[in-house]
């Protein structure tokens, strides 16, 4: 053996590596254990349509805004004998596309093609490809905000909470301030639709062109949003609605009159193209049709051209609004128990701290403290029981710190009581303990059966929205779906609490404090509720303004069958709304009567300084 034989024979270190990488499979951009984890994920949205799901988004080599969850799902489901089409836009070879295309087909070594007849994925950004997709097809879209109700809610959990107990009234409430400014849903791409019923999704990016066709389509249609770390899908022949108040029909982009300047397709997508002409957003479309290489009597059909704008069935904004009480609403009856209550209140306590009931002796008005002296917890409130009948006020008075609102929030669902019941004949028949339902049935209750008013006005209200927008919320949420009845209901409500209608449509943040006042008693009152809980209701008013909301709430209360509990610490208020009172001190009942007898003749040495002081 020479020299050199010894040289070629031994192993060096580069010789060896490179051996090892040709054995070893072909890397790519995302190992197995991220794509399995993709995998996961889509197999998890396509079982709940329209849910999102969350995964580990990774950093991808691409520019921001090229779309790094829909590459992502990409890489994640192609496989060696898959093809793969890119289009950005409505068209293959732009910079985008080409550079993705060519990032895509680098990493998963699969083919490619310009033909969606020949794709088994298409991954897109801002469009449906004109040809139809087939059951054997995904289609893979990029998105850049994944949460449809982010325009409205900026928490991530009152998000999650909104989704769980399909709470959307704040969506609709958007859709009818568009139509009040504008006349017209100005919304383009990510317009809101209903996934199977269920999930409202958005549909960023693709323009309302293309919403219809994701209706019952064959194709599975996937979502991936990479910052937000989201994956949500449009299973096969999954029904997809896109919202639209009832009287109001959904539309898409463009009219009748339009024509591809090119190959003269009047049934596709059309942009705008220079000399003030229009022209085929999905060139390869365009392309085939000007080679006659497509079906145009079966795309004709398939094309939302039902959904052109028709101007003679749009709503007219403000000018719709008119004084009348839609019938769905006139005087429901207010059921009674046999034992004649509404609303019934049975020994309820809360403790602040530890020790439950355990803390409760050793306080209260005979030893003038809240605090437990066992397990120093604070006793807000402790063993307070009363009923409400139908066409009944019942007032809660007491100085700051008594326990009345605390016993308003337990009522309201806003804290959870420590001990007690509470009955409503709308509710099992008022065999049912309210306290043991979970959070989100106490809060449908607060939509039609229990209305609240708060001390502050903004706690009530949508502050950004129109008196009638905040309306509207209480009655979207309630299930109208009827925009013409909907404004009727808001303008019946705003001139009963004398709102003058010109600012029906203004912003609430420009009111007085008054009218809010004014317009959140309304809201309240939006689906005529069996019970209405007010909370200080004229604290922080002027008193010429106190003394208007009070007149109005007696006009109120006298007119409608409902059941009334009003809290406050102003012994005028009581006497102005109410039949019977409590008086509260230190978290306890200390007496209780009809209101005038209390006014004219307390027992208790703590009444007689309340009523004392609302002499002077």
């Amino acid at each position: 053996m020479t020299v050199t034989d010894a040289v070629t024979e031994t192993p060096t270190t580069a010789g060896v590596l490179a051996a090892l990488d040709a054995e070893s499979f072909p890397r790519g951009i995302l190992d197995e254990g991220s794509k399995r984890e993709i995998r996961r994920a889509t197999l998890a949205a396509v079982c709940v349509p329209g849910y999102q799901v969350p995964f580990g988004s990774r950093e991808m080599p691409v520019a921001r805004g090229w779309g790094s969850g829909g590459l992502q799902i990409t890489l994640g489901l192609l496989g060696g004998d898959d093809t793969v089409k890119v289009i950005d836009q409505g068209d293959d070879d732009g910079v985008n596309a080409t550079n993705l295309r060519r990032l895509i087909v680098d990493s998963e070594h699969c083919a490619q093609t310009q033909d969606t007849r020949d794709c088994s994925v298409v991954q897109s950004r801002h469009r449906i490809p004109e040809e139809p997709l087939i059951d054997e097809q995904i289609l893979v879209l990029q998105v850049p905000v994944a949460e449809p109700l982010r325009g409205v809610q900026k928490s991530v959990s009152e998000c999650a909470r909104m989704h769980a107990e399909a709470d959307y009234s704040m969506i609709w409430v958007s859709l009818y301030e568009d139509l009040v400014r504008n006349g017209v849903i100005t919304k383009t791409t990510g317009y809101p639709v209903l996934v199977n019923g269920r999930y409202v999704m958005v549909t960023t990016p693709i323009p309302r062109w293309d919403v219809p066709r994701l209706n019952n389509a064959a194709s599975l249609t996937l979502f991936g949003a990479g910052r937000e770390k989201r994956i949500f899908a449009v299973p096969p022949y999954t029904r997809v609605e896109p919202l639209t108040f009832d009287d109001v029909p959904f539309e898409v982009e463009g009219d009748s009159t339009q024509r591809c300047a090119r190959c003269g397709s009047s049934d596709t997508f059309l942009v705008e193209a220079p000399g003030g002409r229009t022209a085929c957003s999905d060139i390869e479309w365009c392309t085939r049709t000007l080679d006659g290489d497509v079906d145009t009597g079966s795309h004709a059909d398939r094309s939302p051209l039902r959904f052109l704008p028709d101007p003679s069935r749009r709503v007219r904004a403000a000018a719709a609004a008119t004084r009348r009480d839609p019938a769905e609403l006139e005087a429901r009856p207010v059921p009674a128990h046999t034992d004649g209550w509404t609303l019934a209140v049975r020994g309820v306590g809360k403790v602040h701290g530890p020790g439950g009931a355990d803390a409760v002796p050793g306080t209260g008005p005979d030893t003038g403290t809240a605090i437990s002296p066992r397990t120093g917890a604070v006793v807000a409130a402790w063993d307070v029981s009363f009923d409400v009948a139908p066409g009944e006020a019942l007032g809660l008075i007491g100085e700051s710190g008594s326990g009345k609102s605390t016993v308003l929030r337990c009522l309201v669902g806003e804290e959870k009581a420590t001990a007690g019941s509470m009955f409503l004949t709308t509710v099992g028949g008022g065999d049912t303990d309210v306290f043991g339902l979970d959070a989100a049935e106490r809060r449908a209750l607060r939509v039609d059966t229990v209305g609240l008013v708060h001390q502050n006005p903004a706690d009530g209200l949508t502050m950004k929205v129109s008196a009638g927008g905040n309306i509207a919320e209480r009655l979207t949420a309630a299930g109208w779906r009827n925009y013409h009845e909907i404004r009727d209901r808001a303008a019946y409500l705003l001139e009963k609490v004398e709102v003058p209608l010109e600012r029906m449509d203004d912003p609430v943040h420009t009111f007085s404090g008054g009218m809010r006042q004014r317009v959140q008693i309304a809201k309240a009152l939006a689906t005529d509720p069996r019970v209405l809980l007010l909370d200080e209701p004229t604290t922080g008013l002027d008193a010429s303004v106190a003394a208007g909301v009070l007149d109005l709430l007696r006009k109120l209360l006298a007119e409608r069958d409902t059941a009334a509990v009003v809290v406050s610490h102003d012994f005028a208020v009581i006497e102005a709304l109410t039949d019977r009172c409590l008086v509260m001190n230190v978290g306890r009942v200390v007496e209780s009567g009809l209101t005038d007898q209390l006014f004219q003749d307390p027992h208790h040495p703590y009444t007689q300084r309340l009523v004392a002081a609302a002499r002077r």
